[in-house]
């Protein structure tokens, strides 16, 4: 999947087809696109689990290089599953914000939902500066 953002300044508010596009890049990005993490991630990223996270430890959090080795070292195990959001995200124009609700699914349709989860967002000049991310075992009922 080829994702492409155009980054935004301090003064441009945070849209939702501009939210819309950093979201496609993040599934694409666990989805093993780990190149795009550079085009839509800021400088000092970080990303907060609220959960355990595959032994990780509770309120686990990664940075940029730590995110994208962790998804390259597990390229294995997360082959056949596929990210997604389960719609729009929505949009906070004016804190630059926004929450998207997601899925991990697997089979020849994505019929199988394996976790799904909450991701909110910070995004500062166009690009991704925070994740919250709180996963489940089971579908968000939709």
């Amino acid at each position: 999947m080829s994702v492409t953002t155009t980054p935004t300044t301090d003064s441009a508010p945070l849209t939702r087809e501009a939210g819309t596009r950093l979201v496609d890049g993040w599934a694409a990005l666990w989805n093993g696109d780990v190149a795009l993490a550079e085009q839509i991630l800021a400088p000092g990223f970080r990303l907060y689990f609220a959960d355990d996270f595959g032994g990780s430890g509770s309120a686990a959090t990664f940075g940029q290089a730590e995110l994208t080795a962790f998804i390259s070292a597990n390229s294995h195990a997360l082959t056949g599953l596929t990210f997604a959001a389960e719609a729009a995200p929505l949009v906070d124009s004016e804190r630059g914000e926004m929450a998207v609700r997601w899925c991990e699914s697997q089979g020849d349709g994505g019929d199988v939902v394996v976790k799904s989860g909450i991701d909110m967002f910070a995004v500062t000049d166009g690009r991704i500066s925070a994740v919250w991310s709180l996963t489940g075992n089971r579908r968000f009922a939709a």
